[in-house]
């Protein structure tokens, strides 16, 4: 889990950050701390640490539910023989490429990805 960033996404709750970026979760619903943001940002970093705060509880049973289904669906010497591949020069290769590539992906597509959700939008409302 190490050497592909799953555990260190584990170690900090950094997957949960999508979470802060949604108004529908009630962020600023009747009840919670509705005082004025200086920025933006300000007010994302703190979702961001609520989440990550809370997070800490629960992140026994995440570590516990990923150690089960790696054990469930590789074998010892399948992970062994992903993790030589990961630690090799091809596998870090692999590694930062496919960050790389989902990078440049993402941004080549926005247009795309904006014009397609517009259109998605717009069908939906016609109905």
């Amino acid at each position: 889990m190490t050497v592909v960033g799953i555990q260190s996404r584990l170690d900090s709750g950094s997957f949960l950050e999508r979470y802060a970026f949604v108004p529908e979760l009630g962020w600023h619903e009747i009840g919670s701390d509705n005082r004025a943001e200086s920025n933006l940002l300000d007010g994302f970093a703190g979702r961001i640490e609520a989440l990550k705060a809370v997070y800490e509880r629960y992140r026994p049973a995440y570590q516990s539910e990923y150690e089960e289904h790696l054990n469930w669906e590789f074998t010892e010497d399948e992970l062994r023989q992903m993790i030589a591949f990961f630690d090799s020069a091809v596998g870090q290769h692999y590694l930062d490429g496919t960050w790389r590539m989902e990078a440049y992906i993402g941004t080549n597509m926005e247009e795309t990805e904006q014009a397609l959700v517009a259109e998605a939008v717009q069908s939906y409302r016609s109905r």
